[in-house]
């Protein structure tokens, strides 16, 4: 950089003869489809978990892979069993609330079931397959879970409904034995064979309404569950484009392209003004300014020179150089950067919900009792009837237990939270990222672009004795006109707005990483770093004490000398966001614990901190560092968000258990990140914070709303009200406990929605 400061931008971060920072592991090759609740289950390409069949999710992110398919599926799966299932659910239900039974009556007990069944076989069969599916192969691998019981429950309910269809057609029960000598109360005898006419209107009552209810709402949780999920970005597409796929080597015969696979260390690379770098290297030839805050976060470039290091996805500036190649391909900072962030953004997707971990306890318990209530039943039920009874409450019980409005817990909550949050201008990225946000206790920011606006501007002017201010911008406005440099435009433009004159200067000379020298009216004119002044023959008055000042106040100082006196100092300042201390304020007061966590130098950092109210600052860390950091937290059990805004942010983001990303920050970021917010105003993540305590207790008072609605329907499903005069669980009454629980749900999603902010 022509004109330097000695704050941020000075000094290059990484070296590239120093060798790649060690990363997990170096391979490359990494899993694009992963199961979001088994860990270690992988693929190349899309299939089901063998161990839970849940679909595999998209894990590297990449461009060749859609997230969309299994929505498809499971959308027309949704259309196809609401067109079909509600006609059913109403044809039974229509005939259980009228008294006189039209419909039955009307079509008669054969076409009646026949017509049920014809509605309900493409819903259970097609629409409920993957579940079936699931709920096999937990039971192979032995992993019950919530598919285990609507694998079971519609699979019974179907079989039982099947039953009764064939009882209709043939007249006779496979449940029942021939009556004994003078019946029974509660049964009626019916050519010979004895059936339970009082409840089931002199047939089998069968359960194709409640099958297709299960069906349809959990396809519906499913909708709501994978529309949420597919909010997640490709982050490694918002990262691989900042390195060229093709570099220019120079050869004795001119210069000639090629593919980087085909380029090794020690190759010769041109690179001309305005192109990014395509490999780690040292110039050997040119100079130029380079950006690397994609890499560093700082906000001004780097001036660059013979012999100085570069990176690979910095952007060159308007200097034509070549470089030597030190690290090509999968060695270079970059791409261990991206290298990094895959295999984080790998692990994001396994996070357990709260219902998987019920799962475990409740499923055993609900195929004990079904299990006994058959036993029970066969051996304590009326005589002739035993069977009947067994299999109607048996399969009763599979029934109510259905995790149906469990499995609508948390979707709608999920769904119900983002949307408030969206209106505060919150975007979370996944229902995991929603859930976590609530356990967090560590938060990190990075400086540059998240405390601070990320646009340096001149902030002040200090002339030492006898000096002005303005005689000092003049001297340095007139050399550094022309320069390309940001803080050289910044010192030009404010003495263009002061309206002061600017002398043509003389035998300017930029050095690179140092400052800008030159004659102004006969005099030797300095502008930069201290020592760059002292290099140049200044020796006299340094305003040391009035820089530090500046310095532990987050500021950037460039010094100016004519002659051998230092005349006065200019100072830099990336601004702090006006809401940053706030912000800290907030989350300090709920116990959070606060890191600056930044790649800009110590002094720097420290003054932003103390401005903002951070205690704890991490400095001239690289990405890579970054990422260590989080995990050396994460090992130490803690729970961390980390806030940023560049690609150097990126592993850090992937790597915490929340990233938070800033809306005006790099769409690697963003695409990384598991919250952004759309609004530069950190206030937001205390509020995300309190929408996600918010959400997730919304979440458990759901499934504790559904499991309580099963726990106190499985006796009545059981029999439990017949020695008290009570009936058995017909179909369309457990279809209808089915939807009175999920509408409890839901309504307790929808007033999360619908509920003011503090």
């Amino acid at each position: 950089m022509n004109s330097t400061t000695d704050a941020p931008g000075g000094a290059a971060r990484a070296q590239p003869d120093a060798g790649p920072v060690p990363l997990p592991t170096a391979d490359r090759v990494l899993a694009k489809w992963i199961c979001p609740v088994c860990t270690g289950v992988a693929s190349d390409h899309p299939r089901v978990c063998p161990r839970c069949g849940r679909e595999l999710v998209p894990g590297v992110l990449s461009n060749d892979i859609s997230p969309a398919h299994e929505r498809r599926a499971m959308t027309r799966r949704l259309w196809l069993g609401l067109l079909l299932g509600l006609p059913l659910i109403g044809l039974g239900t229509i005939d259980v609330l009228l008294p006189e039974r039209p419909v039955r009556n009307t079509l008669g007990d054969k076409l009646f079931l026949a017509i049920q069944a014809l509605l309900c076989t493409p819903v259970v069969v097609l629409c409920g397959a993957p579940f079936f599916m699931r709920a096999w192969r937990s039971i192979r691998t032995r992993r019950l879970n919530l598919y285990t019981l609507i694998g079971l429950g519609v699979g019974a309910a179907y079989l039982y409904s099947l039953f009764a269809l064939i009882y209709a057609w043939s007249g006779v029960s496979p449940l029942a034995r021939p009556a004994p000598e003078g019946g029974n109360v509660r049964t009626a005898v019916k050519g010979g064979v004895e059936v339970l006419a009082p409840y089931q209107f002199g047939t089998i009552d069968p359960f194709f309404e409640s099958a297709a209810m299960i069906v349809l709402l959990v396809l519906l949780g499913q909708v709501l569950e994978i529309r949420a999920r597919e909010r997640s970005g490709s982050a490694i597409s918002k990262l691989l484009p900042l390195v060229p796929i093709r570099a220019r080597v120079v050869l004795a015969s001119g210069d000639e392209e090629r593919s980087l696979d085909q380029v090794r260390p020690g190759d010769l690379v041109r690179v001309l003004p305005g192109e990014r770098i395509p490999v780690d290297g040292v110039i050997r030839t040119g100079s130029t300014n380079v950006d690397e805050s994609m890499l560093t976060g700082e906000p001004t470039r780097a001036g660059r020179t013979v012999g100085s290091p570069v990176l690979a996805g910095s952007e060159n500036g308007l200097g034509a150089i070549t470089i030597e190649a030190v690290r090509v391909k999968d060695d270079t900072v970059l791409d261990q950067v991206i290298a990094v962030v895959a295999r984080a953004q790998e692990r994001r997707v396994t996070l357990d919900r709260t219902t998987d971990r019920i799962a475990q306890w409740f499923v055993p318990i609900v195929l004990i009792i079904a299990v006994g209530t058959f036993v029970g039943w066969a051996s304590l039920g009326p005589e002739g009837s035993a069977l009947t009874y067994a299999a109607v409450c048996a399969v009763g019980v599979l029934i109510v237990a259905c995790p149906s409005a469990v499995g609508l817990a948390t979707p709608t909550a999920v769904v119900a939270g983002m949307r408030r949050a969206s209106r505060h201008g919150l975007l979370f990225r996944d229902p995991a990222t929603l859930e976590r946000l609530s356990s967090v206790d560590t938060v990190l920011f990075d400086k540059t672009g998240t405390l601070t606006e990320g646009r340096p501007k001149l902030v002040a002017v200090a002339g030492n004795r006898g000096v002005s201010e303005n005689a000092v911008l003049a001297m340095a406005a007139a050399i550094e006109r022309g320069n390309d440099h940001p803080l050289g435009l910044a010192i030009v433009w404010e003495a263009v707005h002061r309206k002061l004159e600017l002398i043509p200067a003389d035998g300017v000379e930029a050095v690179p990483g140092k400052g800008v020298r030159g004659v102004v009216d006969g005099r030797r004119i300095v502008v930069g770093r201290l020592g760059f002044l002292q290099e140049c023959g200044v020796y006299q008055d340094f305003m040391l004490s009035e820089a530090m000042s500046h310095r532990k106040q987050g500021h950037g100082v460039v010094f100016v000398g004519e002659d051998s006196r230092c005349i006065g100092v200019i100072v830099m300042n990336d601004r702090v966001r006006g809401s940053a201390g706030a912000a800290v304020e907030q989350l300090k007061k709920e116990g959070l614990h606060l890191i600056l966590l930044t790649g800009d130098h110590g002094e720097t950092a420290q003054g932003v901190a103390s401005s903002v109210g951070i205690d704890d600052v991490m400095s001239d860390t690289l990405p890579v560092e970054k990422y260590a950091v989080v995990q050396k937290l994460k090992g130490e059990g803690k729970v961390v968000a980390m806030c940023g805004d560049g690609v150097n942010d990126a592993p850090a983001l992937v790597a915490a258990d929340v990233g938070i990303a800033m809306g005006t920050g790099t769409r690697a970021a963003i695409g990384t990140a598991g919250v952004t917010l759309s609004q530069p105003d950190l206030r937001a993540v205390g509020l995300a914070r309190h929408l996600s305590r918010q959400t997730v207790r919304t979440i458990r008072q759901n499934v504790f709303l559904a499991f309580a609605f099963n726990i106190l329907a499985i006796p009545i499903a059981a029999g439990a009200l017949i020695p008290l005069g009570g009936g058995l669980l017909n179909s369309v009454w457990a279809a209808a406990a089915m939807s009175v629980s999920s509408l409890l749900v839901i309504a307790n999603s929808l007033r999360l929605a619908l509920r003011s902010d503090r």
